[in-house]
């Protein structure tokens, strides 16, 4: 007897590569997502290119010892330069007619709150839509958390983006102490999904110290690489503190993702009463998230799992993310065999 489960494409999407602090102008990295090997540098300008990895000439890694040329990167081996449209403009030894008409893969890039976006389709079609900005990424009334969560974990990306439609496991995985649901609601807007819900709030000690009773968050969902979570905690009506969870996370290959979320606070008293509140809460939230990578390290994707009305979320979650797979895909099916006379 076989047990039969399903591996999902790499779904169509914007996705984090890097964090714009993180590449300066001239400088070159090398990238491994999408099950592929890339490169990305930013020009001299200052304009960030991401590219297929290896020289069309003869194959060397333009991460490794490529060095970036005005507005383009120079093969480490033989010294061609690829400009950022993705041609070869200039051959450094003699020879005769043009310069190769060749190009190498360029991919789509999109610089916003203080990210690096490509964008991956598994038929190297361009974007169809653009990630929206982010205010709390700019101007000085968010104070940002120094640490960040990030680890690979071993699962799908759409398995890690199903994970905040599947509500029940927060009372057991992670503990919440929510009380009863104040409002709840559903909004689907093509490639964006915005969950929104209120509850009363039952943590003691915030209860306590700042009269806080109630905890809203909306929940967006921008395609499968990038989820925004707008959580306020309310005091008899009134905001009383604001905080963003902004998680991306990036496929390196079909099984193994790169997850990874960052914590901004909006001014609150003072920066030093900020900075100390949103390192608490960005140090729970890496302990919560933690919890959801133990299972999804060990987890198996189920085509038809048996749901109850409480989980009604995750079926709406998989009808919405059939939009960000190419038509002609169908996800993998996996056999693995069980012993003789299992139940499985």
């Amino acid at each position: 007897m076989n047990r039969n489960i399903r591996i999902h494409p790499i779904p169509n999407s914007w996705y984090r590569v890097c964090f714009s602090k993180d590449l300066r102008p001239g400088e070159v990295k090398p990238l491994r997502y999408f099950n592929k090997d890339l490169v990305l540098f930013r020009t001299e300008t200052g304009e960030a290119c991401i590219f297929d990895a290896h020289c069309r000439h003869l194959g060397a890694h333009l991460g490794h010892g490529g060095e970036v040329k005005g507005e383009g990167i120079q093969c480490p081996y033989h010294g061609w330069i690829w400009d950022k449209g993705g041609q070869c403009n200039h051959v450094p030894y003699p020879h005769t007619g043009c310069n190769p008409t060749v190009k190498i893969g360029k991919w789509p890039v999109a610089e916003l709150n203080g990210t690096i976006f490509t964008y991956y389709h598994s038929e190297g079609k361009a974007p169809t839509w653009e990630m929206p900005v982010f205010p709390e990424f700019y101007g000085g009334e968010w104070v940002s958390a120094i640490q960040m969560y990030k680890r690979n974990v071993k699962c799908s990306i759409q398995e890690i983006a199903e994970n905040n439609s599947d509500t029940a496991h927060f009372s057991h995985l992670h503990g919440a102490r929510f009380g009863k649901v104040l409002s709840e609601s559903l909004e689907l807007d093509g490639l964006q999904r915005t969950h929104i819900a209120s509850y009363e709030v039952r943590i003691p000690v915030i209860s306590k110290l700042l009269g806080i009773n109630e905890f809203h968050t909306t929940y967006q969902q921008y395609g499968l690489g990038c989820n925004r979570n707008l959580v306020s905690l309310k005091a008899n009506g009134k905001t009383v503190l604001e905080w963003r969870l902004v998680c991306m996370h990036t496929p390196i290959d079909k099984e193994n993702a790169e997850a990874l979320c960052v914590t901004k606070l909006k001014k609150f008293i003072n920066v030093p009463i900020t900075r100390f509140i949103v390192e608490l809460l960005t140090k729970k939230a890496c302990e919560e998230v933690d919890k959801d990578a133990m299972v999804w390290d060990h987890k198996i994707f189920l085509e038809n799992p048996p749901l109850y009305k409480e989980e009604h979320s995750i079926n709406q979650f998989r009808e919405w993310v059939k939009h960000f797979y190419s038509d002609s895909e169908q996800p993998e099916k996996i056999s693995f065999p069980t012993t003789s006379g299992s139940n499985n």
